[in-house]
């Protein structure tokens, strides 16, 4: 999938348009983030903003220094529009808690050079959910959760596409917290009734 973003002002080649590219988990963790108190600083957003900005294009450091404020903001603009939508939303093919496998629309090379194209679900056991409990800091439940249900291993989790991830996350977390009834196909539903 290949997203653009036109420039009022920059132009490399007399070209305005910079080609963007996501973010995998574990760069999007890496973004600057709101401090303790749960709000940004002048300073940390910007940093926030530029870490985006270079992490999802091709932008040198001297060309991200003669970008205009405008082009700055509509880049920024472009790429939060772009990383933060799903990519069952961006393929028009919304993921449902009927859904036991997906493919992804970016996909990656684990650490041992093998493509990862397709997530199967695997259904969690109750000793799962009694480790889960155990677990107190949220990425480490996060990621728990995506290797029981996906699979992935925490190398790979961390190197899958945000896209992907915000699809995904929504069906791993069904897994663990919704009844049986959530899973069943709707035809069988009706025949109960």
């Amino acid at each position: 999938m290949k997203k653009t973003s036109t420039l009022p002002f920059f132009k490399r080649n007399e070209n305005p348009t910079l080609e963007l590219k996501t973010l995998s988990v574990e760069a999007f963790r890496a973004l600057p983030f709101m401090g303790v108190d749960g709000t940004l600083s002048a300073k940390q957003h910007f940093a926030q903003r530029k870490a985006a900005i270079m992490g999802c294009t091709d932008l040198t450091a001297e060309e991200f220094e003669t970008l205009t404020a405008p082009d700055f903001n509509q880049l920024y603009s472009d790429i939060s529009a772009f990383i933060l939508k799903p990519s069952d939303e961006l393929r028009d093919q919304p993921l449902t808690g009927k859904d036991f496998e997906f493919t992804l629309l970016f996909p990656f090379e684990n650490e041992l050079g093998e493509t990862i194209e397709h997530i199967r679900f695997k259904v969690p056991k109750v000793a799962h959910s009694e480790a889960l409990a155990e677990i107190t800091d949220q990425h480490e439940r996060e990621d728990f959760m995506f290797r029981v249900v996906c699979g992935l291993e925490k190398a790979d989790f961390n190197r899958m596409a945000i896209n992907d991830y915000l699809a995904i996350k929504p069906q791993v977390g069904a897994f663990f917290q919704q009844s049986g009834d959530f899973f069943r196909p709707t035809t069988l539903k009706a025949s109960l009734i």
